[in-house]
């Protein structure tokens, strides 16, 4: 099957998405829920598996393979195919070695899209099912599905059936497998696919794509059909090309710019925030964003700085004083050799920064001092990485993991 990268998706909270995205994700399920429906009454296999699953492989519908060839589970050709194709890279190879266009499926419409997945999940009349064991779960039981769909083999990545549960949670998908009745749909099968033609977006006046799923630039790159090279060129913030995205960003398919060109000036930045987060958000290259407001790379400031985007600052931002993560070091251009200065809105300007201690500098002091941390509900190894100001990389170094997976109770060490 398709290892598709799951872009345009929610992996935690849908809290944390954006409203657009929201929305988007929503309209989705709302057009094709039915033809989930009519399947399972059909197949047995429970509708909110068959969503989740068609919104992880078709990005949710805006993937080019859905656009162009109504394929939304990523299903190739085969041996047996008579029908259209469409051909796009994905993960074949040829005897050399070079990567080569692999051959989909291509529907008439996306209900044929549907029904083929269900006759491919339950055998397409082989005499032997790798997935057989499935029809012995009840359809009510999402988890077994999703972690045999993985055990079986449908997708290699190791968070598969994480990303299916997580979504049919997140948005109360498994109502629907209770569901006996074929709802009438609001809104015929391709109105969804017409309405939302491309998941790419313009920022700065920039080429980009949002990305708010646990997906790695070489994912991006192969989903992409572009060098690895450039996606990490393009978008600094980046430092290992198989670790994964975890914060909802948007990641660049051109080179971005040294100032912002929309009429905002500055940013306030918020609680978590980066100069790289800021450089990802308005398509500002970090080197200049640091140059401009006159910070030394890898240094952040604290929250509620003024962040210049097209004009240089008067003044430099105080500073969070802590060690900086390797990959935040030494990203371009060295700033401005002018003295730090207080902010202007600063109450006491006699008080210089070394005598200041801000809320947050001696919250991350209190963490520096621990040497282990116990794994809570919603935590993921970005977050604790970053309460730590660890790379992910060297958190897993110091405890010897392999994959991103962590527990609830499991503790690592931090120090």
């Amino acid at each position: 099957m398709m290892k598709k990268v799951m872009i345009l998706l929610m992996y935690t909270n849908a809290m944390h998405a954006s409203t657009a995205e929201n929305g988007r994700m929503m309209s989705y399920i709302e057009t094709y829920k039915y033809l989930a429906i009519q399947e399972m009454s059909r197949t047995q296999i429970p509708a909110s598996i068959k969503l989740a699953q068609a919104i992880l492989e078709s990005q949710a519908g805006t993937s080019l393979l859905a656009i162009k060839a109504k394929n939304h589970f990523g299903i190739k050709c085969g041996d047996k195919w008579g029908g259209s194709t469409y051909y796009l890279k994905d993960d074949d190879y040829d005897r050399q070695g070079n990567h080569i266009q692999s051959c989909f499926r291509a529907y008439n419409d996306v209900a044929e899209s549907f029904k083929a997945h269900s006759n491919f999940i339950s055998g397409e009349g082989k005499m032997s099912n790798r997935y057989a064991s499935l029809f012995t779960l009840s359809r009510d039981d999402y988890k077994g599905w999703a972690e045999g769909l993985q055990k079986a083999g449908y997708a290699t990545h190791p968070l598969y059936a994480r990303r299916l549960i997580s979504l049919i949670e997140d948005y109360k998908l498994f109502l629907y497998d209770s569901k006996v009745e074929i709802p009438v749909p609001s809104t015929p099968p391709g109105f969804f696919m017409e309405k939302e033609k491309s998941p790419f977006n313009k920022v700065n006046g920039l080429k980009s794509i949002y990305i708010s799923q646990m997906a790695s630039p070489a994912e991006i790159a192969m989903d992409l059909n572009m060098p690895v090279e450039l996606v990490m060129r393009y978008n600094e913030i980046l430092s290992d090309e198989n670790a994964a995205i975890t914060t909802p960003m948007n990641i660049f398919l051109q080179k971005k710019k040294r100032k912002y060109s929309e009429p905002q000036d500055f940013h306030i930045l918020k609680q978590g925030e980066t100069i790289e987060m800021i450089s990802q958000q308005y398509g500002i290259q970090s080197k200049y964003l640091y140059r401009r407001n006159r910070i030394n790379p890898g240094s952040q400031p604290v929250v509620g700085s003024k962040i210049f985007l097209s004009r240089k600052s008067k003044f430099a931002p105080n500073l969070i004083q802590l060690e900086t993560a390797p990959e935040m070091i030494n990203q371009g251009m060295p700033a401005s050799p002018d003295p730090i200065e207080p902010l202007e809105s600063n109450d006491n300007p006699t008080k210089t920064l070394q005598s200041v201690r801000t809320p947050l500098e001696q919250t991350m002091t209190s963490l520096n001092e621990q040497e282990y941390y116990t794994v809570k509900e919603k935590d993921t190894l970005y977050g604790i990485a970053k309460r730590f100001n660890l790379t992910i990389n060297a958190l897993k170094e110091l405890n010897q993991l392999n994959l991103d997976e962590i527990k609830i109770g499991q503790q690592l060490k931090v120090r």
